[in-house]
Parts: structure tokens; C-alpha cells; sequence
């Protein structure tokens, strides 16, 4: 179990790191090409998009033929993308090899939330979804860290190229793993048994618990894009800009790893109930505050609880259906609902933002937390 979990946490450690570092060549590969920024945002919007539209095939195929073997796919499927932007000698060959590189990015994440939440029992599977989480923003950080500064050395082709070698060198490595059957595909019995799409939409705990996530993912997703606009009305120097972001995405990790403990220890309602209060509390907190030190405050604990919930909820969508088979579907189902609203997300912000001002937006926010304790309490009721 150690072991598969280890694999898992890799797998995710470099999806993660190498979905965000792919972005960074976006500024290299516009001036090259001397491209707009419409068309870098097709580019963008190419490799965000398709995790909402992969989401149910990718978990319905992982629920056939194994979710691991789809993990592996995936891998070879970044890596091509890689290959491909390194030899691109036109924009619409970047356009294909961002979109095959997103399909790898797209099938990862529902299928390896099912793999882990299974490998875990539920008295340690709030601390393991934890930590799962936090190591995906390790990637983020790490990897896209390392690939821009390989960038500016030694150029972006070069470094896309030299990024496809080893990824396609451990594509290989997890094949051969496949023969000594640590991927092991559904067994018939399993497929005998399974849930379909129809019964996971029927299960009120499942559709509870993915309100829940939908809500938090309106009230919290878009919150890191306009924080800079609200600090920038307060008067807060630019210099000071990139110091309180860092401060919010710290915090993300620390709430990650912090959350999926109590959970394990209080359930998880109790803990995202909780949560959402105190993400409410901050938000009003981070959107009122004239003082700088009580700011930074507010953005690291508001940094906490906003993604410091994924690993909450995600055990209360297990919950819902670990009783049954095809735990893939529903978090395909699951993905598929919370890709949406975290689409929703940053239009809903700026027109608020627009409409009412930045401070009243971010006060909605906060509302829109409270909103998403409902669903929970009903869930808790029914558990």
C-alpha cells in the first residue's frame, strides 16, 4: 500500500508541476512566435478546459480497465505534449501539443482522488488526501520553479525537449511494473457490481457533498486572482504584492495537510463546517482591513481554508459512495461539477467586482462560504 501510494504521490507531484511549468513557456513561445494575448489565452484556455470535458471519460475508462494504467497514459501523454511544443515550428502546432499535453493534465486528477481515497481507510484517509493535495502544490512550486530557470539558460525548445526524455524514460519504467501486476484492471465481479452515472446523481450524499464543493469552489477558486486588485485599492505597495500572494499560497499548503489531520479526528463535516466560517470571518477581515499587519494575517489563515477544504470534502464524496463500486464515476461526476464552478468562478468575481466594487464582491464571497455549510449540515444529518 506504501508503496502504490508512493507511486500515486509522484505521479501527482509531476502532473501538478508540470501542468503549471507548461504555462511559463507562454511568455517564451508569444515572443517567438510574436503572437497575441488572445491567442495565448486559447492556449490557457486549452489545457484548463479539458479536465471538465475529460473528467467522465477518463474516470468510466479508469473504472474498466484500472486507474493506475490511466495515470501511466497520462504521463506519456505530457510528455508527448512537451515533445511536440519543442519542435513546434508554427502557433497551430503549439495549439495541437498544448491540447495533447491537457488531455494528460485533464484524465489525472478524478481518477488519482479515487486511487488514493481507496487505499486508505477512513480513519487515516482525511491525513493521506492531505498530504496528497499539499504535494501537488510541492510540484507546482518546485518543478515550475527549476523548468523557468533551465528556461532562460538554455532556451524554451530545448528545455520542452529535454523535460520529454525523462518523463517517456519513467512512462517506461511504470510499464514494466504493469507485468509484476501492482496495476491490477477491474476484476468482472467489480464490474458486476458497479454504480452507473444515473445512480451516482440519485445519491443524495454524493449531490450534498458535491453542492458543498461547488459553493466553497465559488466562494474560495478566484479569490487569489483579485486579491492584488483589492490590496492595489488599499494602497498597498507593489513590492508588497508578490509577499502577500506567497503568503496565501503558504497558507494553502499548510491548511492541506493541517485540515486532512482534524478530519481525521473530528469527521469531516465537523471540520469543513468549521472551516467555512473562518474562511468567512477572513474574507470580510481581508476585505476590510485598513492595517497592514492584520492583512497578511488574514491572507495566510484565508490561504488555509481555501484550499486548505479539498481534502475535506473530498472524504465526504467518498463517504457518499465507498459503500459501492465505481468510486472513479464519482469522482468524474464530482470533477466534472466543481470544474464548472471553478470556471464560474472568476467572471462571477469580477462582475460583482464591477457592479458593486471590489470589497462588496469579496464580502460575497464570504456569503457564498456560509451558503456552502448547508449542503453539510444535511449531510451531517444524514450520516
Amino acid at each position: 500500500m506504501k508503496k502504490e501510494s508512493a507511486q500515486v504521490n509522484l505521479l501527482h507531484i509531476l502532473n501538478d508541476g508540470l501542468k503549471a511549468s507548461l504555462l511559463l513557456f507562454l511568455p517564451f513561445i508569444a515572443k517567438e512566435f510574436m503572437i497575441s494575448l488572445t491567442k495565448i489565452g486559447v492556449l490557457g484556455s486549452a489545457i484548463n478546459s479539458l479536465e471538465i470535458i475529460l473528467a467522465l471519460p477518463g474516470s468510466h475508462l479508469a473504472s474498466k480497465i484500472g486507474g493506475k494504467k490511466i495515470l501511466v497514459v497520462s504521463l506519456f501523454f505530457c510528455a508527448i505534449g512537451y515533445f511536440l511544443t519543442g519542435i513546434s515550428t508554427h502557433y497551430s502546432f503549439i495549439i495541437a501539443a498544448f491540447i495533447i499535453g491537457g488531455i494528460g493534465f485533464g484524465v489525472f486528477h478524478p481518477v488519482a482522488f479515487a486511487l488514493v481515497s481507496k487505499l486508505f481507510n477512513k480513519e487515516e484517509r482525511g491525513r493521506q488526501l492531505g498530504n496528497f493535495t499539499a504535494l501537488g502544490d510541492l510540484g507546482r512550486v518546485g518543478l515550475s520553479s527549476l523548468i523557468t530557470f533551465v528556461i532562460v539558460y538554455i532556451g524554451w525548445r530545448n528545455t520542452a525537449l529535454y523535460v520529454s526524455i525523462p518523463l517517456f524514460l519513467l512512462g517506461i519504467y511504470f510499464i514494466k511494473l504493469t507485468k509484476k501486476d501492482l496495476f491490477v484492471a477491474t476484476s468482472h465481479e467489480d464490474k458486476q457490481n458497479e454504480i452507473s452515472y444515473h445512480d451516482v446523481v440519485k445519491n443524495k450524499k454524493f449531490m450534498l457533498a458535491t453542492s458543498s464543493f461547488c459553493l466553497d469552489t465559488i466562494a474560495s477558486a478566484s479569490l487569489f486572482i483579485f486579491i492584488p486588485f483589492l490590496l492595489l485599492q488599499r494602497h498597498v505597495p507593489y513590492a508588497y504584492l508578490g509577499i502577500l500572494t506567497s503568503t496565501f499560497f503558504v497558507g494553502n499548503m499548510m491548511g492541506k495537510v493541517f485540515l486532512g489531520r482534524l478530519v481525521d479526528k473530528f469527521g469531516n463535516t465537523k471540520v469543513f463546517i468549521m472551516s467555512e466560517l473562518a474562511m468567512a470571518i477572513f474574507i470580510f477581515i481581508l476585505s476590510n482591513a485598513m492595517w497592514l499587519p492584520i492583512t497578511i494575517l488574514a491572507s495566510v489563515v484565508l490561504g488555509i481554508f481555501t484550499k486548505g477544504t479539498i481534502p475535506v470534502l473530498t472524504t465526504m464524496v467518498v463517504e457518499s459512495v465507498e459503500h459501492k463500486k465505481g468510486m472513479e464515476k464519482a469522482f468524474g461526476m464530482n470533477a466534472t461539477f466543481v470544474g464548472i464552478a471553478s470556471t464560474i468562478a472568476p467572471f462571477l468575481l469580477g462582475f460583482l467586482s464591477d457592479r458593486f466594487g471590489i470589497t462588496m464582491a469579496f464580502n460575497f464571497s464570504a456569503l457564498f462560504a456560509l451558503v456552502a455549510t448547508i449542503p453539510a449540515v444535511i449531510f451531517r444529518k444524514m450520516s
